[in-house]
């Protein structure tokens, strides 16, 4: 009798290692740069004047090096999904997770940006504004972190929960 080889349900098809790798990586790469933001950013921000953040096009504005990762992060989570789901032997919930939990971050970088950047860009704010704004950045911020590395954590999950089929 011919026996047909079927991967073994759970286990992580090549096809997706390098897509899912190449999500973590942009996870990673926006995680620092968050984290970079919480050590770095805030605190200097603290001590200059009102109105010292850039423009959000002007060089050294995070919109710069933020959003085309950002985009590419979103873009590259969702089209893993849609490929794990077409495929019958691989169950996708963990990529699911992963894919939503990096849109509620970045809808909730939106709503921050949106809610906190025009107080750092203006110079006739009062210093106990811009300082009311970074401790707002900073618990938001808080709250990305935890969102990226969940969703960083369901995805190494998803790709170490069987080996390879071809090894």
């Amino acid at each position: 009798m011919h026996s047909v080889r079927q991967p073994a349900i759970g286990a992580p098809a090549r096809r997706y290692r390098l897509h899912a790798g190449a999500v973590l990586v942009l996870i990673a790469w926006w995680g620092f740069g968050n984290l970079y933001e919480a050590v770095v950013v805030m605190p200097w921000l603290w001590r200059l004047p009102p109105g010292s953040l850039p423009g959000e096009f002007q060089p050294g504005s995070p919109v710069l090096y933020f959003v085309p990762a950002g985009v590419a992060l979103l873009a590259l989570a969702w089209t893993l999904v849609i490929r794990v789901y077409r495929d019958p032997y691989r169950p996708g919930r963990a990529v699911l997770r992963a894919s939503a939990l990096i849109t509620i971050a970045a809808a909730g970088t939106g709503i921050l940006v949106s809610a906190v950047n025009p107080t750092f860009r203006d110079p006739a704010a009062s210093v106990s504004d811009v300082h009311a704004a970074i401790v707002m950045w900073e618990a938001g911020n808080a709250v990305r972190l935890v969102l990226a590395a969940a969703a960083a954590v369901s995805l190494l999950r998803w790709r170490a929960s069987a080996p390879d089929p071809g090894r």
